[in-house]
C-alpha cells in the first residue's frame, strides 16, 4: 500500500517506532567483499567477528547491478533507485567549471534525489556517515559527513596537508578529524609483515608493490579511525561507514591469490599470494571494533555493492582491453545482526535496491513508492511493513542536500581524477577541454543504457542511446547494447539488419556471434544458431551465458538430455548462474518433472529476486503439483516485476477462474495485483 504525499504531513510523524526496534543503526559497506572467499576463511577460524555475527543475525547474497561501477551502485543503495532516477551514471560527468580539463569527478551535488541520511535529516534523526562514494562535498545534514575526498592527503617535510576544503560538514570538525588521518609511512613493518611475509627481501628488489600496499591500508584505516572517533563521541540514530579496502586490494593483488593464475609469476605469486586474506581479516577485526562501539542496542547491517572473483573465472590480468568492473561478480554479501532483525536465518533474494527501504523500516519511516526495491520483511521481527508514502523528494521539509551549483576545487578533481586513471576505470581525460566532456557524456550515456537495459526497460535503453550524437552512436559498444534490446524487444528484422552489418565490420566478434546466434534460435533456425554458438564455445568455452543459450536450444528443439547437459555445464563454470537455474527449471517443466522444476526456479529467484521469469515457472509448477493458491502468489509478485510478463496476467485469470471466482470478483483480483506495481515500475513501463 502507498498513500499519496500531503503538504500538511511533516516527516517527524511519518515515524511509527515497534516494539523490539533498535535505538540505533549502523551500515557497514565492503566495496567488493565476496562470500566465495569470506566462508572459507569462516570456517578456518580467521573471520570470527563475522561468523558470530552470522551465527546472531541474516545472511545471503546480495544481488548487484549493471553496470557494476562503484559511483552507481553505492549510489542505489543509499536512495533505493536505480541510475536513471538518482542521476549518477559513472565516475565522471562533463564541469561546468573552468580549470577541471572538461571534466569533474561525480559528487554529493550530481544525485538528483534524497539518499537515506537526507530523509533521516527530514525526520530531525541524527546521522553519521564516512567515506561514502560520491559524497563530496559533504552535504549539511543532521550529524557530521565526512566525504570520501576527506582520506586524499599528502605529508610533504614530515606535515600533511589539510582536508580538502568542504570534505567535513559540520567545517569545524574537521581540523580535529585530520589528526585521525593515517599516512602510509605510518604503516609500518608490523603492518606490513601479515600481507607480505618477505617483505624485508622484497623491498630490496625493483617494482615491488609495498608501496601500494601501504597507501592501500593507510586509505582503509583513515577512514576507520574517524569513523570510530565519531561513533565513540556523537549522538547518532543512523550511520553509515564504507571501506573501499577490499575492491581496492582487489584490484592490486587478486591476480597473485591461490590458486596461481597462468599468467603470474611464481616470485610474484610467493610474494604477495597473502594479500587478499589479510585484507579480509583486517576488515573483521575492524568490524570487530565497530561492533563493540555500537552496542547491544544498535542493528547492524554489512553489505558489498558486488562481489569480486578470486577463482578460474578470474579475467587475464594482462588483457589490457578488459575493464577492472569484469573482476566483479554480480553478487555481493549482506549480513544483519541486532535488536529487530531475525536471529539465525538466510537471506534470499535480496538486490542493492531493497537496503533503503529495509533501513527505513528499521528505523520506523516508511520507503516511498519511487523505490522499486523492497522492505526484506522476512528477516525483520517486525515484518509488517509500514505503508509507502508516494515519494521522500516530494515532501517538502529541510534535508540536508546541497544545491546543484555547488562548486568544487578545480586541484582536489584533477588529484581525484588521476586516481581514477591510475585504477585503470576511467581513461586519462583529453587535453582538449571539449572533448573531454564529449567523451565523459558517452560513456556516462551508455552507462546509464546499461543500467536501463539491466532493469529489461529496453525502450528506454534505446531512448538513452539515440540521443548520443552521429559519431557516438556509430561505436561498437553502442550498436552491440542496441542489438541487444532489439532481440530483447523481439524487433527480429531491426535485429537482424544491425546484426548482419556489424558481422560485416567484426566477422569475428564474439558477442556479434552470440546475438546471431541468439537471433536464429528465436526464429526457428537452430541449425545455424548452432553454427555461431560454436564458433563461440571453442573461441571461449568458459562464458556461462554461452551454455544457457545451447541449453535453450536443446530445449526449444525438445532434446532435453542435452538441454540439462548444457545447464549443468554452464554451473560447472559458475554454480550461482540464476539463468542455468532457471534453464534446468524450464526443462523439468517441460518434462512434467514439477518438483525438480521447483527447486530450481526457487534457486534462481533465491539467487536473483528480481526474475519474473522465475516466478512465472514457479507458478507453472505449484499448477502442476495442485497448489493454485501458491500459484496465484507467484504470478502476483511475477506482474509486480514485469508488468507486461506475457501470459501472467492470463494464467492469473485462469487460476481465479478455476477457484469458481465471478467476473467482477476477478477484475477486482487483477486490480489489486496491478495496484502493487510500485509507481518506479509503472514509469519504467
Amino acid at each position: 500500500m502507498s498513500r499519496p504525499n500531503d503538504d500538511t504531513i511533516n516527516a517527524p510523524s511519518l515515524r511509527q517506532p515497534f516494539n523490539g526496534a533498535p535505538k540505533r543503526v549502523l551500515l557497514v559497506g565492503w566495496d567488493a567483499a565476496d562470500w566465495q572467499l569470506i566462508n572459507p576463511l569462516i570456517e578456518n577460524g580467521e573471520m570470527p567477528t563475522l561468523a558470530n555475527m552470522l551465527n546472531q543475525g541474516v545472511w545471503g547474497n546480495l544481488a548487484s547491478m549493471q553496470p557494476m561501477l562503484s559511483p552507481m551502485l553505492w549510489n542505489s543503495i543509499a536512495t533505493g533507485k536505480r541510475p536513471d532516477q538518482h542521476g549518477i551514471h559513472g565516475f565522471t560527468e562533463p564541469s561546468p567549471d573552468p580549470g577541471t580539463g572538461g571534466v569533474r569527478l561525480v559528487s554529493s551535488t550530481s544525485r538528483t534525489c534524497k539518499s537515506i541520511w537526507n530523509i533521516l535529516t527530514q525526520a530531525q534523526l541524527r546521522s553519521l556517515v564516512v567515506g561514502w562514494y560520491a559524497s563530496h562535498p559533504a552535504e549539511p545534514i543532521s550529524g557530521v559527513m565526512v566525504s570520501n575526498l576527506f582520506e586524499q592527503f599528502a605529508v610533504k617535510e614530515g606535515v600533511a596537508t589539510p582536508p580538502p576544503a568542504g570534505s567535513v560538514h559540520p567545517p569545524e570538525f574537521a581540523d580535529l578529524l585530520a589528526e585521525f588521518r593515517v599516512s602510509p609511512q605510518e604503516i609500518d613493518v608490523s603492518a606490513i609483515l601479515p600481507f607480505i611475509p618477505s617483505a624485508a627481501e622484497l623491498i630490496k628488489q625493483p617494482k615491488h608493490r609495498i608501496g601500494a600496499l601501504q597507501r592501500l591500508i593507510s586509505q582503509i584505516a583513515t577512514v576507520h579511525a574517524t569513523a570510530t572517533h565519531l561513533l565513540t563521541t556523537q549522538d547518532w540514530d543512523f550511520s553509515a561507514v564504507y571501506y573501499e579496502g577490499i575492491d581496492r586490494f582487489g584490484h592490486e593483488f587478486m591476480e597473485f591469490h591461490p590458486p596461481k593464475m597462468d599468467q603470474v609469476s611464481q616470485a610474484d605469486f610467493e610474494a604477495y599470494q597473502h594479500c587478499m586474506v589479510g585484507v579480509y581479516k583486517f576488515h573483521d577485526m575492524m568490524l570487530q571494533s565497530l561492533l563493540q562501539i555500537a552496542g547491544d542496542d544498535t542493528a547492524v547491517v554489512l553489505i558489498s555493492d558486488h562481489g569480486y572473483y578470486s577463482d578460474h573465472l578470474r579475467p587475464n590480468p594482462h588483457d589490457e582491453h578488459l575493464s577492472p568492473a569484469a573482476w566483479h561478480r554480480p553478487f555481493g554479501v549482506f549480513a544483519a545482526q541486532g535488536p529487530g532483525i531475525t536471529q539465525g536465518a538466510r537471506l534470499y533474494g535480496a538486490s542493492l535496491l531493497d537496503i533503503a527501504p529495509t533501513l527505513l523500516q528499521l528505523m520506523g519511516l516508511p520507503a516511498s513508492a519511487d523505490m522499486p526495491g523492497r522492505v526484506l520483511s522476512e528477516i525483520l521481527t517486525n515484518p509488517n511493513p509500514i505503508d509507502r508514502i508516494m515519494s521522500w523528494d516530494e515532501l517538502p521539509g529541510e534535508s540536508g542536500m546541497h544545491a546543484a551549483e555547488i562548486r568544487t576545487d578545480p586541484a582536489q578533481a584533477r588529484e581525484s581524477l588521476r586516481q581514477l586513471v591510475d585504477l585503470g576505470y576511467i581513461e586519462a581525460p583529453s587535453d582538449d577541454e571539449e572533448k573531454a566532456a564529449r567523451d565523459a557524456t558517452f560513456w556516462n550515456t551508455l552507462n546509464l543504457a546499461q543500467s536501463l537495459y539491466h532493469a529489461a526497460r529496453l525502450p528506454k535503453c534505446i531512448d538513452a542511446l539515440d540521443t548520443l550524437d552521429e559519431h557516438a552512436q556509430a561505436t561498437l559498444p553502442v550498436r552491440l547494447l542496441k542489438a541487444a534490446c532489439l532481440l530483447g524487444m523481439s524487433e527480429h528484422a531491426a535485429a537482424r539488419t544491425m546484426l548482419d552489418a556489424l558481422a560485416q565490420d567484426a566477422p569475428d566478434h564474439l558477442r556479434v556471434r552470440f546475438m546471431l546466434g541468439t537471433l536464429d534460435q528465436a526464429e526457428g533456425n537452430n541449425a545455424s544458431a548452432l553454427e555461431h554458438l560454436t564458433f563461440v564455445e571453442q573461441a571461449s568455452p568458459r562464458l556461462p551465458g554461452l551454455h544457457n543459450k545451447l541449453g535453450t536450444i536443446h530445449l526449444a528443439a525438445k532434446r532435453h538430455d542435452q538441454a540439462i547437459a548444457a545447464f549443468n555445464t554452464a554451473l560447472s563454470i559458475d554454480a550461482d548462474s540464476p539463468s542455468a537455474h532457471l534453464g534446468l527449471a524450464r526443462v523439468h517443466l517441460a518434462c512434467n518433472e514439477a518438483n525438480q522444476a521447483l527447486d530450481h526456479a526457487m534457486h534462481a529467484v533465491e539467487l536473483t529476486h528480481h526474475l519474473p521469469a522465475g516466478h512465472f515457472v514457479i507458478a507453472k509448477a505449484l499448477i502442476l503439483l495442485d497448489r493454485p493458491q501458491d500459484a496465484i502468489q507467484a504470478l502476483r509478485v511475477c506482474i509486480a516485476q514485469a508488468p507486461q510478463m506475457p501470459g501472467a496476467y492470463e494464467l492469473l485469470t485462469k487460476l481465479y477462474r478455476n477457484l469458481g471466482m465471478t467476473q467482477e470478483a476477478i477484475d477486482t483480483a487483477l486490480r489489486k495485483a496491478n495496484a502493487q506495481i510500485p509507481k518506479a515500475a509503472n514509469e519504467q513501463n
